[in-house]
Order: C-alpha cells, then sequence, then structure tokens
C-alpha cells in the first residue's frame, strides 16, 4: 500500500554505497543494508559527537543556573538566554540523534545503514553518487503488501475472494469507499503460502462471487415460455417453480428463487417428457 513504507533518506553526501540486500530481500531490524563511503560521511559522525558534547555541556550550564535564578541571583533575561541555548543544543542533538538511529559505525570506522525495522527492503531505481537528503532504502512493512484489484463496482460488494491459479487464492482485505468511473479498488492479500507474488508484479485473477442460493443437476433446469423453472415435489403432484440462473460449475446451475424450496425434491430425469406435456406436444 502506498504510503506505508519507511524511507530511510541520506544525511549526507555520499561517493559510494554498496548495498548488502538485493532489491525485495526481507531483514529483520538492525539488519545491515548497505556500507557508505565518503569524505561527508565521516564529517557527519563527527558532527554527532560534537552536538552530543554540546548538550553536554549546556545541560549542565542550564541545572546549574537554574539554581541561581530560583535564588534569584542571576535576572530573568539571563536565564532565559541560558535556557534557549539549552534547548537549541538539545533540539540539534536530537535531530542528529534521530538520523543515526539507522547508522552503525564499526571499531574500524567503517559507516553502515542499518534497517530501522523488518520488513522488506526497495532499493532506489538509481545507484551511484548520493545526495544530502534522496532516498537511501525503503522498508515495507509486510503487512502493508497487497495486492491492489480493479474491480467493476456492481461485482465488489458479492465478491467472496480472488483466484490467481488453483494454489493462490487472495482474500479480501479491506475495499475503498471512492470509485473510479466504472471500478473500485479492493485491496487483497494472499491466503496461502502458495502463491510467490513480487513487489510490482501484474497478475491476471479471477473473481469468485459469494453467491445466496440453491444448486442442482444441469439436467433439471428446463425452460418454458422464456423462463428456467424447476419441478419439485408437492405431496403426489409436480409445482413448477420458476428460477434465476445466476451461476454455474461443470455439472450443476446455481441459482435464486422466491419460493421456498429447502429439502424438497427436485424432478432430475424425464425432464423432456415434462417439457413436452406442457408444450401440448404429448397430448393423445
Amino acid at each position: 500500500i502506498a504510503g506505508d513504507n519507511f524511507s530511510v533518506k541520506l544525511p549526507f553526501d555520499a561517493q559510494q554505497i554498496q548495498y548488502q540486500v538485493s532489491n525485495g530481500s526481507k531483514v529483520n531490524k538492525g539488519d545491515t543494508v548497505a556500507l557508505v563511503k565518503g569524505f561527508d560521511v565521516h564529517h557527519f559522525i563527527d558532527q554527532y559527537r560534537s552536538t552530543k558534547v554540546l548538550l553536554e555541556i549546556q545541560e549542565l550550564h542550564y541545572n546549574t543556573n537554574k539554581k541561581y535564578f530560583e535564588k534569584k541571583v542571576i535576572t530573568r533575561s539571563q536565564w532565559i538566554e541560558i535556557a534557549k541555548s539549552y534547548y537549541q543544543a538539545k533540539l540539534a542533538f536530537e535531530h542528529v540523534q534521530h538520523q543515526m538511529s539507522f547508522i552503525h559505525v564499526d571499531e574500524n570506522e567503517q559507516i553502515s545503514f542499518i534497517s530501522p525495522k523488518s520488513g522488506v527492503i526497495k532499493l532506489p531505481t538509481s545507484v551511484g553518487s548520493k545526495m544530502a537528503g534522496e532516498l537511501a532504502f525503503d522498508v515495507i512493512d509486510t503487512n502493508a503488501l497487497k495486492v491492489k484489484v480493479n474491480t467493476p463496482i456492481q461485482l465488489a460488494s458479492t465478491l467472496s475472494h480472488f483466484e490467481v491459479s488453483p494454489l493462490c487464492h487472495l482474500s479480501i482485505n479491506s475495499i475503498e469507499k471512492i470509485a473510479d468511473k466504472y471500478h473500485q479498488i479492493l485491496w487483497a492479500v494472499p491466503s496461502s503460502k502458495n502463491c510467490h507474488l513480487l513487489i510490482g508484479q501484474t497478475v491476471n485473477v479471477t473473481p469468485i462471487q459469494l453467491l445466496s442460493g440453491y444448486k442442482v443437476a444441469k439436467s433439471a433446469v428446463f425452460e418454458f415460455k422464456d423462463r428456467n423453472y424447476i419441478a419439485i415435489k408437492n405431496n403426489e403432484t409436480l409445482l413448477l417453480v420458476p428460477i434465476i440462473l445466476v451461476g454455474s460449475n461443470d455439472a450443476e446451475f446455481i441459482f435464486t428463487s422466491k419460493t421456498d424450496i429447502d429439502s424438497k425434491q427436485v424432478l432430475i430425469s424425464s425432464i423432456s417428457i415434462l417439457q413436452g406435456n406442457l408444450l401440448s406436444l404429448g397430448r393423445e
């Protein structure tokens, strides 16, 4: 789903990025994603260390003068300047510290990017010299990996699931409540581990509808006066019941009917004789 990716951007210019994982591979939080090299890389690490030291100094200065201010040893204007310097140093450190949360420095001063969370890695299309602020990589939560399906509006509310293949079914996760002309977007997820779909892949799916009705052998259905019927046993006679066909499989029709036919016996043989009698073809 667009927007659910966690984007890691370069906090510095990098002359070289050596990715240690392949595009689309799964990583755990803290795994090494890439090694980075460049003059600005080490400058950034020095900046992090200096802002940390500066914050420690400003914090000590702040706490010391807070007591003086409470005892009215220093003026309010002096205290405001001291507090301002402290909070500026704190904000500067927190900004750099956030960027350091996905950077690792080993004992040999080798600098690498680590994944801030578990998920699937998506690398940028262009790899080479990178500038500060550009995308280093995306991490996509596995729960956000869904199949986007454009479906005709009239089918959206009656769908059960989608079939990619006999071994790969997609269950419907959510339905967007905004239409694109005659279509509606559905989000679906694999219901088994046999799908093996790739990020960005386009697949053809077969919609499987949710139908409320009855199933009967195809031989039981006949046509009379441009309507479809079945014949059910009603005591010692046959009752003709009009039906509406809504689907089929190899041997059966799926239909609906306004007549309650639960637990009723349906005529499935000699249908042609019955139909002939109705058409007055079998009378003497």
